[in-house]
Order: structure tokens, then sequence, then C-alpha cells
């Protein structure tokens, strides 16, 4: 196993993610995987070249005094299947609007609806 130093963690697969902030003047940016943390920049560059140096000294620090450092989710470790449940009025209705739009399954249309609103997230 790699030892879990630096340049272990600055190689993972973080999450980033920044907007626009009209309030802020400028775009807004945080590590997901990160509590706490948020970055700001004129430029989409600039904000991500904040999250390189943010990284850095949070690894750096964590490292230092022994203190856990999160990792982002590894794709490996979901399978697909996550177990819903709902009211049994909700699950009428959902049955009724999967056959109306013409839909294989109850499944394809939730897998569709999470598809559309994790484009809204990430």
């Amino acid at each position: 196993m790699k030892k879990k130093d630096i340049s272990y963690y600055l190689n993972l697969p973080y999450t980033y993610v920044m907007e626009w902030s009209d309030a802020d003047g400028c775009y807004l940016g945080s590590i997901i995987e990160l509590e706490h943390n948020i970055t700001c920049g004129a430029t989409r560059e600039e904000v991500f070249n904040n999250f390189q140096d943010a990284l850095k000294a949070y690894i750096t620090t964590s490292l230092a005094n022994n203190m856990e450092i999160p990792e982002p989710l590894k794709k490996d470790d979901f399978k697909g299947n996550i177990t819903y449940r709902t009211t049994g009025e909700q699950h009428y209705k959902l049955a009724k609007q999967v056959r109306l739009k013409g839909y294989k399954s109850i499944n394809a249309f939730i897998d569709e609806a999470v598809r559309d609103k994790l484009r809204e997230v990430i």
C-alpha cells in the first residue's frame, strides 16, 4: 500500500465546485470533501490556483498534526443499488406518471430525474 504523504493526497480526484457570485463580484469555489473551505477569484483559473494552494496547506497542516484527511468517494465502492421508500400515495402518483410519460419502469423515471438534478448540482 502506498504511503499516504502529501503527494498521495494531491493526486486524489477531489471535487471542485465554483460559480459566479454577483453579491461578491467574483467566482466562489470550494472542495466538496473538505469542510469549511471556500475561495474566490476574479477568474476560474484564479479560483483553481487558490484551490491548489489551499489543498496543499490543508494537507500539510493535517499531516503535521496527525489529523484525518477526508478522501474523495471511490466509484468502485458504489454498485448502483439504492433503497428508496416513500408513501403509498407517492408510489401511486409515480406509477401513474411513469405510465403517462411512456417510461419502461419506475427505475428509469427516477434515474432520469436524478440525472437531471445532478446536472444542476455538479
